[in-house]
């Protein structure tokens, strides 16, 4: 593994790509959340909208109110809390809370109101076993202060 004990040895990759994808992801689920919302609010634009965007602004209130609310939290969170150790502990709930969702999805038909289909099952289980993944790998090549040894 790549560390920084040593000066002049290359640093991990893991924490710069797991923030770089915990951000992408806020932002992302925020953007497309209230896009769905907007096509919930007004209908017609999803007649000048062009398909592949007005499919994956769905327009299902419920499920676009959790991408809402966790884009929005996630992004608040990175910027009230900006350690590594913050961004290590969203990556893990986010991970597994969306992991659960789409276990949820497969299992459960249209949970707690949510339109669930297969495009939305595959989203969740291929975003949250991944955010897990990277968060994972970050967690480990963190540089932690060394314990003075007892001899």
């Amino acid at each position: 593994m790549l560390t920084t004990a040593v000066p002049g040895t290359r640093r991990a990759p893991w924490p710069l790509v797991q923030t770089l994808y915990v951000r992408a992801v806020m932002a992302g689920l925020l953007v497309q959340g209230a896009g769905s919302l907007l096509l919930d609010f007004n209908a017609g634009m999803r007649s000048v909208m062009p398909i592949p965007l007005a499919t994956l602004m769905n327009g299902n209130p419920p499920h676009a109110w959790l991408h809402v609310v966790w884009g929005a939290g996630g992004l608040a969170w990175l910027l009230l809390f900006r350690s590594a150790n913050a961004r290590i502990v969203l990556g893990f709930v986010f991970g597994i809370f969306y992991t659960l969702l789409g276990f949820l999805g497969v299992a459960v038909h249209d949970p707690f109101g949510m339109r669930i289909e297969l495009p939305e099952n595959v989203f969740h289980l291929t975003v949250g076993p991944l955010m897990l993944l990277l968060t994972f790998l970050a967690a480990g090549s963190i540089r932690r202060p060394q314990r003075p040894s007892v001899r």
